[in-house]
């Protein structure tokens, strides 16, 4: 997907450590310049699909954990925080926090794992932070961390996207977690998946071990050991994003992205 106009960027937000990376940018880099070599992904575009049109809207696509570990208290390995009776109420504050910083304009998405199964609660669209919110406040914690699957599942949300916008616009995951998945075989395929869509990931740590094998292939991570960390954390990445100049792109040739 070697297109002038397209900036693809995943941002995984992780609650994955409160410590110094054991893998460093430059390690993390490396790691996804090899997976993008060895097995790129071409996603087709074609602007006679129904529905499909050339535009510059961003996309953020939620993946948020409600395992039963998310149910502990802010404390132990972390700094915690007296203000949240447990790690979810801490994620929820900082997600919200966030949501009413992203413009209106943005497309969100929001796939959330918890005590009520694994399921999507909305789809990408815009002007939809009320709901995104609402569903946030209705999460509640228990189950287990399918994150291989609800990776994989947020990517392809993307993918179709991208399509829809015919490789235009910019395209972010967003995944927010306190633990190891379930299947770590699945969760690594997942996120080489991701890659060699090339998405790059961006992670924000906090509370579990220094060891994630997400951080293997995260572009951008941050440690954070309390939910004002994740919050301002959030807000860095997104200040992050890049602007883009209209005038700057060009019509789309159907055909497949390069």
């Amino acid at each position: 997907m070697n297109r002038l106009f397209f900036s693809s960027l995943c941002l995984t937000v992780l609650f994955i450590g409160c410590g110094p990376a054991p893998v460093s940018q430059q390690e993390a880099r490396q790691n996804i310049a090899v997976a993008i070599n060895q097995d790129r992904i071409q996603i087709p575009l074609d602007d006679k699909v129904a529905g499909a049109t050339a535009s510059l809207t961003r996309n953020f696509y939620f993946v948020f954990d409600g395992s039963g570990s998310m149910g502990y208290s802010l404390s132990g390995s972390c700094v915690g925080d007296q203000r949240f009776s447990t790690r979810l109420d801490g994620a929820k504050w900082a997600g919200k926090e966030f949501v009413t910083k992203v413009p209106s304009d943005v497309n969100l998405g929001l796939y959330v794992f918890d005590g009520y199964g694994e399921r999507e609660v909305l789809s990408l669209g815009s002007g939809n932070q009320a709901k995104f919110l609402r569903e946030v406040d209705n999460i509640r914690a228990g189950g287990g961390t399918p994150l291989g699957s609800a990776v994989r599942l947020g990517t392809e949300k993307l993918v179709e996207q991208y399509k829809r916008q015919l490789g235009y616009g910019e395209y972010r995951l967003v995944v927010v977690t306190d633990g190891q998945a379930d299947n770590e075989i699945e969760a690594a395929n997942a996120y080489l998946n991701s890659i060699r869509f090339n998405i790059p990931i961006y992670a924000i740590g906090l509370c579990i071990e220094n060891n994630h094998p997400l951080r293997q292939y995260a572009l951008s991570y941050r440690a954070a050991d309390s939910a004002e960390d994740l919050r301002r954390g959030l807000e860095e990445t997104l200040a992050e994003l890049p602007n883009f100049d209209v005038q700057e792109f060009q019509p789309v040739a159907t055909g497949t992205a390069k």
